[in-house]
């Protein structure tokens, strides 16, 4: 059937006497035409494709101004929460220091006053002691207690 409309067609031609030109097979007399037409429509269709184009580069840049947005903004909150964080975290040390601190100069208080009762017991016991010798007339050569603690200090250093 193709054969046969191809046969047809070149019967025609050849019954026009118009010469073809090459591979366009478009008489010379519409040449010009016909190339203002192609050109005309492939402008159109160029045009078409670049506005397409242009469209989508729009909406890409759109997707693309959306997307830097939410990444700044994401950046942001991170960037914050990470400073927050650290702010938090200095805060945190610093009230840990302080209640180090706190507990060291308790602990030295709890020390010092321990240290202050033994003493003040040591003295009250010398005390009574010096005072029941004296009742009873006996002389008492017992040395102080500050000196008796220096003399049992005094090796250990």
């Amino acid at each position: 059937m193709v054969t046969l409309l191809h046969g047809e067609r070149q019967q025609q031609q050849r019954a026009t006497s118009e010469p073809r030109e090459s591979i366009w097979s478009v008489s010379k007399g519409v040449k010009h035409v016909y190339f203002a037409l192609v050109i005309g429509q492939f402008s159109v269709g160029t045009l078409r494709t670049v506005a397409q184009g242009v469209a989508a580069v729009a909406a890409l840049w759109h997707d693309l101004s959306a997307l830097a947005i939410t990444v700044a903004a994401v950046s942001m909150v991170l960037t914050e929460t990470g400073r927050y964080v650290m702010v938090l975290a200095a805060a945190f040390e610093e009230w840990r220091e302080k209640r180090r601190q706190e507990q060291i100069a308790r602990a030295v208080a709890e020390a010092l006053a321990k240290e202050r009762r033994e003493s003040d017991a040591e003295w009250e016991a010398w005390n009574q002691r010096r005072m029941q010798a004296e009742q009873r007339g006996e002389p008492f050569e017992e040395p102080l207690p500050s000196e008796r603690r220096r003399a049992t200090k005094l090796p250990q250093q």
